[in-house]
């Protein structure tokens, strides 16, 4: 299993550029930033085998003044959409992402949110798994869609200092080799 990661955003207090309504991720900003990606080239895998994605995970974390309004907002404005060359593949909101991980339990005096149950049994594993070819070109577009005047923009881009922020997006999958496609009994079993 190999997973490939990108970021959205990755700060404390307010973000550097803002958060703009439509951004395409595994493209060439965080390439070389292992904190913010794993992707070693903009756009596509550096590896010559194909991919096959089986799941797709959202991580979100948020800490400090507007953590609660930050993880209802995100979860139900943002959608993802993953696409292979000029081809959408698959289209959801965030919530419909479960990230299977992340801080799980209680502290009476602060809150602590996840975005789904942290098990990896409780992440999105596709009904079909998505064959990503050797060097085609792929991206998740993250948009945001307001609730009436409602935008959860506003507060990423502008909360308060203490705001911690991550918003992070997952592909987890096996590299195969090129004859080896899920059609002929890769994922069997």
């Amino acid at each position: 299993m190999r997973n490939v990661w990108d970021t959205l955003v990755r700060t404390t207090g307010n973000p550097s550029p803002t958060i703009a309504a439509q951004t395409n991720l595994f493209g060439n900003a965080n390439v070389g930033q292992l904190a913010l990606t794993n992707l070693q080239v903009a756009g596509q895998l550096a590896s010559d085998q194909t991919y096959v994605i089986l799941a797709i995970r959202a991580w979100l974390f948020f800490r400090g003044t507007n953590a609660s309004t930050n993880y209802v907002g995100v979860a139900s404005q943002l959608y993802l959409t993953l696409q292979l060359g000029d081809k959408p593949q698959f289209t959801a909101p965030c919530w419909y992402f479960p990230s299977g991980g992340g801080v799980y339990g209680s502290d009476p005096a602060t809150e602590n949110l996840n975005l789904g149950y942290p098990s990896q049994n409780a992440i999105l594993k596709l009904a079909r798994p998505i064959v990503l070819p050797v060097r085609q070109n792929f991206f998740v577009n993250c948009a945001f869609f307001p609730i009436g005047s409602t935008d959860i923009r506003t507060t990423l881009n502008t909360g308060a200092t203490d705001d911690q922020k991550v918003i992070m997006v997952v592909l987890d999958g096996l590299n195969a080799g090129n004859d080896n496609v899920p059609e002929m009994g890769l994922l069997a079993a």
